[in-house]
């Protein structure tokens, strides 16, 4: 018998998260009803079979009330589990799901840490009880605009990258269909961004001289300006990773729960081999007559160093403490300035691409800065 279809109680296309009365129709001598589910963040029409087309048990056509009435009792069960994702909100679905989802996706933990972070610091109370699939744009739209008042476009970004994340997961198992982030955006003018600070190769030798009665914070410091090694490289550094000619960037320390966790590097890039230079070389050796023993080469942590030794001398001293990372960004500017291009920053830093390097870790110059240095570095090949 052929496909016969019949005109349903209510419209046909209806979402999957609605009610829905079902499609009953005739085929192959059995009633079915036809209904929509969402799958994998699919949409998709499926099919039941009711019973066998027989007159003498009452399912002798579509329209009889028994053929109704399994119509019915399936449909109950539909409904009831599309009104569980209805009724879900997005807090419990990023609680319940989606923080475990990328938990066990072997995230780093420091990414982890930063998601976390900005789900209870801005999201989670944004969000409160609106459900997934009550959500619009404009939502989005206004609670960045407000939070532009006081917070930088980098963070803003983050911001709404994760609530993008949540949603798009949503729309992926099925618990939404679209993800309404994705077309916010900010209704004003936002905040500049930051002035990132650098040391200057000036500033790291006055530094490097201000910790002269602590090699290891010498040497500390010379790494990140010298080397452009990250705080958790330097603090993940092994005495095996040192050679005559190179250090060989192997493994990182990032902050997480519960403390310090030792990593891969932060990308595949960042895993890099850089030839040595003095005055590394000097204070390598140095330290390491001090320190004949022990894996790392600095059992200290970093952080606690930084607030306990380096800051207090360099206060003492009149200079000014910028953190680690400002010897790595003063080593992206210093080597722009001596080669006249990105790349060797590029690669002593660990960026994917020369823009990276480019954006962020070299210190914007005025024009008659960069002939003076220029001036200067041909004066020096004379001597």
């Amino acid at each position: 018998m052929s496909d016969q279809s019949i005109t349903p109680t209510k419209p046909t296309h209806q979402r999957s998260e609605r009610h829905q009365s079902g499609h009953i129709y005739e085929r192959h001598g059995a009633f079915h009803v036809r209904y929509y589910t969402v799958e994998d963040g699919v949409r998709k029409q499926k099919s039941h079979r009711l019973c066998t087309k027989d007159r003498d048990t009452g399912h002798g056509s579509r329209s009889a009330k028994a053929v109704v009435l399994l119509c019915e009792d399936f449909m109950r069960t539909v409904n009831a589990d599309t009104s569980a994702t209805s009724a879900l909100t997005v807090v419990e679905f990023c609680d319940n799901t989606y923080l475990p989802f990328i938990t066990e996706n072997n995230l780093k933990p420091s990414t982890l840490q930063g998601y976390q972070q900005i789900w209870t610091q801005h999201l989670k109370a944004h969000f409160g009880t609106t459900l997934l699939n009550n959500y619009r744009t404009p939502m989005m739209s206004n609670f960045l605009t407000s939070l532009a008042k006081t917070l930088r476009p980098r963070t803003l970004n983050h911001i709404k990258w994760f609530a993008s994340a949540i949603f798009a997961h949503a729309v992926a198992t099925g618990k939404c269909e679209t993800n309404p982030i994705r077309d916010a955006k900010v209704l004003g003018k936002t905040m500049g961004d930051g002035v990132t600070e650098a040391y200057s190769l000036e500033e790291i030798e006055n530094v490097i001289s201000a910790l002269v009665e602590r090699v290891d914070c010498q040497l500390i410091m010379a790494l990140a300006f010298f080397m452009g090694l990250r705080k958790g490289e330097i603090q993940g550094l092994q005495w095996g990773d040192v050679d005559a000619d190179y250090i060989h960037v192997r493994r990182n320390f990032t902050k997480g729960k519960g403390g310090l966790h030792l990593t891969t590097p932060k990308t595949k890039k960042s895993v890099r081999s850089i030839p040595l230079i003095q005055p590394v070389k000097g204070l390598l050796l140095l330290w390491r007559a001090k320190n004949p023993d022990g894996e790392f080469v600095f059992a200290s942590n970093l952080t606690t160093l930084a607030k306990v030794t380096i800051k207090p001398a360099l206060e003492k001293a009149g200079l000014t403490w910028k953190g680690y990372h400002a010897g790595r960004r003063g080593l992206g500017t210093t080597l722009r300035v001596l080669t006249g291009n990105s790349n060797a920053g590029r690669d002593m830093l660990g960026h994917s691409t020369s823009q990276v390097t480019e954006q962020h870790y070299e210190a914007a110059m005025p024009e008659e800065v960069l002939k003076g240095m220029a001036l200067l570095e041909a004066k020096a090949l004379k001597q």
